[in-house]
């Protein structure tokens, strides 16, 4: 009987040893997956656009136009890219205000009436003074674009910050960023609108309201 009950244990203690060896060669190749086969939560890199206003769309979900990437290629010149914005923007407000208003206010004198608006810019070019114009707007943007430029990219200024009218800012925050909004688009559809109104007035040689 003792040699029948040797014989019978030895064939399971043969198959717990191969269990073991097989668990043992199962952990070891364990410690050889990659992490990156392991579900890991997703994180969300930072954009350059985050600390930015101007992407809010009115009925779809915010959007960021840059179709040739230069703000992701070069995110430390983003602040000069949003004062460029700022700025011609705002220039562009005025052109269309003043483009329009000298339809139907012309300075006292003879040398610039019975003409249209192109018509007057290109008489301004022939006798002078719009290069008077072009000089003291260049002295100008030398003397105030350059430190302007400078204390943006060392952050001491916000991108299109002149201090100027704040007097009328909202203190609320969220109040002041949606005016912010409306400046950005503002100016945005001024800079297409201005386009489109000189373009309209060459070709057709009339004026206001530039339809026809």
């Amino acid at each position: 009987h003792r040699s029948s009950l040797c014989f019978s244990v030895r064939p399971a203690s043969d198959t717990m040893r191969a269990v073991l060896v097989l668990l043992a060669l199962a952990g070891a190749a364990q410690a050889f997956v990659a992490p990156s086969a392991r579900s890991a939560p997703k994180v969300v890199a930072p954009s350059v656009f985050d600390d930015y206003v101007g992407g809010q769309g009115a009925f779809v979900q915010d959007y960021n136009f840059d179709p040739l990437g230069l703000a992701e290629k070069a995110p430390e010149m983003v602040p000069w890219y949003r004062e460029c914005e700022i700025k011609h923007g705002r220039i562009a407000m005025l052109a269309v205000v003043g483009f329009i208003t000298a339809e139907y206010v012309r300075i006292p004198g003879d040398m610039y009436q019975g003409m249209s608006v192109v018509e007057a810019h290109d008489a301004l070019l022939k006798n002078g003074p719009m290069y008077q114009l072009l000089f003291w707007i260049g002295m100008f943007e030398i003397i105030v674009t350059i430190p302007a430029f400078i204390a943006t990219q060392n952050g001491e200024r916000a991108p299109g910050d002149f201090n100027f009218g704040m007097g009328f800012a909202p203190k609320d925050p969220e109040k002041f960023k949606l005016k912010q909004i409306a400046e950005l688009k503002n100016g945005r559809l001024a800079m297409l609108g201005f386009s489109g109104m000189v373009t309209q007035s060459v070709l057709s040689g009339h004026g206001f309201p530039y339809v026809y």
